[in-house]
């Protein structure tokens, strides 16, 4: 089963996960995994405004423009989730120091 089949084109379309499940049979959780596996092969958008899941329409301006607005979201949480790993980055570094001291 390709999730691809069961995500609508344009944002109006959008189905939510629940709506995947539904449609598919499958839980929640393999849903999420089958569209985390998806997208690194094709654009799968969801813009965070409870519309769901969608295929962008890439003649549509609107939905290209839908389409850059989602990888600077998606770019700002991963520069904020290498942020938030700096300190955990910095207590590895002293453990391994103090570590190194330990006979």
């Amino acid at each position: 089963m390709n999730i691809i089949d069961y995500i609508p084109v344009g944002r109006n379309n959008a189905v939510s996960r629940t709506e995947l499940s539904i449609a598919t049979g499958l839980e929640d959780r393999i849903i999420r995994d089958m569209i985390h596996k998806a997208r690194g092969e094709v654009a799968i958008l969801n813009m965070q405004d409870g519309r769901g899941y969608f295929l962008p329409d890439k003649n549509d301006p609107v939905e290209v423009a839908l389409l850059y607005a989602y990888e600077k979201q998606e770019t700002a949480r991963k520069d904020s989730i290498e942020w938030s790993l700096n300190g955990v980055r910095r207590a590895i570094r002293d453990v391994q120091v103090n570590d190194q001291r330990t006979p």
